[in-house]
């Protein structure tokens, strides 16, 4: 085989114009299918080139540099969430050091352009995000909570979490078969190999309200589609409403879930665990049609129901938006997992009966994000 001629220099410029070309004709294809929303958010997720972050909100910075832009403004909480809860509170003391002089959380920021934003910064001391991410992979995982992998996988009761701990310590092996969660879906062969050790490139974009895990396969023959069920093609948000106190779901809301796949493949407890992206507590959310299930709710974890209703009680009356600690009760809530390459989507949380209650949101470490909201006063 004979190496192919170099290119003239002429040659060359006419293929580099082309490539860019042809550059700017896919992004023109890709731009008429934003919106403006989406143009903005992609402004910062760019790779080539950077992102410039001279004007975005960055609330990590130090308060008298903050305070400089005149839209921000510093207010005292109306309680001390530490009284609510150990997991508030000062920073942690180090081994062999004196403990750092920061004050407990007790104020916030409100920016002029968000109204109803309301920021807490180092509202959990590192020992305390370290307790409560555990959770979030343990304690929390566990049925009857579901999960973004209880689609296509026979998730155990306990969730993965065991089975990874005990592959990790070496009390048990990966020869052993009931260390791989199967799928639900009947094959007709396993998939090839337990994928790769690093998220694939298209997990990059994590949103959890998508509802859905990428699934891979193996196989030289592809599935055929199905066709799209009424819940996938309804792309109207349907609130539910209260009758008499009791929450019901209207005849004419689908609440069908996405059929599992048999070419998922089986993965060790490790991998897979790393594709978890979601938990919802208390009522189970539907994502293809965007409302709760109010016939299936799993009992609200006590210890997070009480972070809320610090939260609550601590911003009452700040801000321009009036609501009553009191009526507050956290009933449902999502958690939502992040490799270092995910980032969460902007998108807007209306799926919830009651607009007047606040939503609020933690977001420990790089690992996991929990919303809590109040679904009746």
């Amino acid at each position: 085989m004979t190496d192919p001629q170099p290119l003239s220099n002429r040659q060359r410029k006419i293929r580099e114009r082309q490539a860019e070309r042809n550059r700017e004709l896919a992004a023109a294809k890709r731009a008429e299918s934003r919106t403006p929303f989406r143009e903005a958010e992609l402004v910062y997720v760019s790779r080539h080139p950077p992102p410039d972050y001279s004007t975005a909100l960055d609330f990590r910075q130090p308060a008298e540099v903050l305070l400089k832009d005149a839209k921000i403004q510093r207010i005292p909480l109306r309680k001390r969430m530490c009284e609510f809860s150990e997991l508030f509170g000062l920073q942690d003391q180090e081994d062999g050091k004196e403990p750092q002089e920061q004050q407990p959380c007790e104020f916030a920021y409100l920016h002029e352009d968000h109204p109803g934003l309301i920021y807490i910064p180092g509202a959990f001391t590192p020992s305390a995000q370290r307790t409560l991410i555990k959770a979030c992979l343990n304690k929390y995982s566990k049925r009857p909570n579901k999960s973004s992998l209880d689609t296509h996988y026979l998730v155990p009761d306990n969730g993965i979490w065991d089975m990874h701990e005990g592959v990790f310590t070496g009390k048990r092996s990966l020869d052993d078969s009931e260390v791989y969660v199967q799928r639900k879906a009947a094959a007709d062969e396993h998939a090839e190999g337990y994928g790769s050790d690093d998220d694939d490139e298209a997990d990059e974009d994590t949103s959890s309200n998508s509802g859905s895990t990428k699934a891979t396969s193996s196989s030289s023959q592809p599935t055929p589609k199905k066709p799209k069920t009424s819940s996938s093609q309804n792309s109207v948000r349907t609130l539910v409403p209260i009758i008499d106190g009791t929450p019901l779901v209207p005849d004419n809301v689908s609440k069908e879930d996405p059929e599992p796949s048999a070419q998922v493949p089986i993965l060790p407890p490790a991998q897979l665990l790393r594709k978890m992206r979601w938990i919802t507590l208390g009522y189970q959310y539907h994502w293809p049609s965007k409302t709760y299930h109010f016939d299936q709710n799993a009992p609200f974890p006590t210890e997070l129901a009480i972070l809320s209703k610090a939260v609550v009680e601590a911003v009452e009356g700040v801000g321009p938006y009036p609501y009553s600690a009191e009526d507050f009760v956290a009933e449902a809530g999502v958690i939502n997992y992040y490799q270092l390459k995910d980032r969460l989507m902007g998108h807007v949380d209306r799926s919830e009966l009651n607009k007047d209650a606040p939503l609020v949101s933690f977001r420990y470490g790089q690992l996991t994000s929990i919303s809590n909201m109040s679904l009746s006063i």
